[in-house]
C-alpha cells in the first residue's frame, strides 16, 4: 500500500492563484534578465498584475463568504487549494496593500477593525 500523498494533476486552465502568480513571476524573471529596459518594465508589470489578481480573488472570496456561512475551510481548500492557515496569512498580508483598499475599501476597513479588536 502506498503511503505517498496523492497528487492532483491540474490542467493549465485550472491553476490556483499561487500557481498563476508563480508562473507570472518566473516569466517576469526570465524577461528581466534580457538586456533591454522594456523587458524589465514588462516583467514588473506582469508580476504586479499577478499580485493584484491574487488580492482580488482573496477579497472577493472573503466578501462573498461573509454572507453565506457554513464550511469555510472546505471552500478555501476547493477554491484556492490552501489550508485555512495559509488563507488567513495571505488575507492578512492583502489587507496591508493599496490594491486591496482600491478594490474593496469597505471590506478592508471592516477586516482591519476586526483584526485590531482581537
Amino acid at each position: 500500500m502506498a503511503t505517498d500523498p496523492r497528487t492532483h494533476a491540474r490542467s493549465h486552465d485550472e491553476a490556483t492563484g499561487d500557481e498563476s502568480a508563480a508562473r507570472a513571476f518566473a516569466s517576469a524573471e526570465s524577461r528581466a534578465s534580457e538586456p533591454d529596459g522594456q523587458a524589465t518594465d514588462a516583467a514588473a508589470h506582469d508580476l504586479a498584475a499577478a499580485r493584484e489578481e491574487r488580492i482580488r480573488r482573496v477579497l472577493d472570496f472573503e466578501a462573498s463568504w461573509a454572507s453565506h456561512g457554513g464550511a469555510k475551510a472546505r471552500a478555501i481548500r476547493t477554491e484556492f487549494g490552501w489550508t485555512t492557515t495559509r488563507y488567513y496569512q495571505v488575507l492578512d498580508r492583502c489587507l496591508e496593500t493599496e490594491a486591496a483598499v482600491r478594490h474593496d475599501p469597505m471590506l478592508v476597513g471592516r477586516l482591519l477593525r476586526l483584526r485590531e479588536a482581537r
